[in-house]
């Protein structure tokens, strides 16, 4: 039996593919979230060395803020941990018409929201919760 030749025929299909950088899909993660809580100021994600990884808000604020909000969760589970607390899941600060929030995400990560006085404390930290699980996962995969 002789050899039978085979032809090959490679097929083109366009497809797309969209792909988003870990960077964006923080950044549409934190969009996401100052759209649900409305009014704002700043959002940003610190690491455990409180440096800012994504921030809505630019500058050396946002580096300050990140830092002194890290400070502020180790001074917080300090005291907890002196009481025989179990760890905070969040601090807040209220200053005038303003409260900044700070949840711990987990493994010295930080999410901090600084927003107005009057906006609605409980859904406030519940959307948190649920965008800071999302960004919590974005970042298990960057590491």
């Amino acid at each position: 039996m002789a050899p039978r030749e085979m032809e090959t025929h490679i097929v083109g299909v366009p497809t797309k593919a969209t792909m988003r950088s870990s960077d964006e899909a923080l950044v549409q993660v934190l969009e996401s979230l100052a759209d649900e809580i409305g009014g704002v100021r700043a959002l940003v994600v610190g690491d455990r060395s409180g440096l800012p990884i994504v921030s809505t808000f630019r500058g050396h604020a946002s580096m300050t803020m990140t830092a002194m909000a890290t400070l502020a969760m180790s001074a917080a589970t300090k005291v907890t941990s002196s009481l025989n607390l179990p760890e905070p899941d969040d601090i807040l600060i209220e200053a005038g018409g303003w409260r900044v929030l700070v949840q711990l995400l987990g493994n010295g990560f930080t999410l901090t929201c600084v927003l107005p006085a009057d906006e609605n404390l409980g859904l406030v930290k519940l959307a948190m919760q649920a965008r800071g699980r999302e960004i919590r996962e974005i970042i298990d995969d960057i590491v």
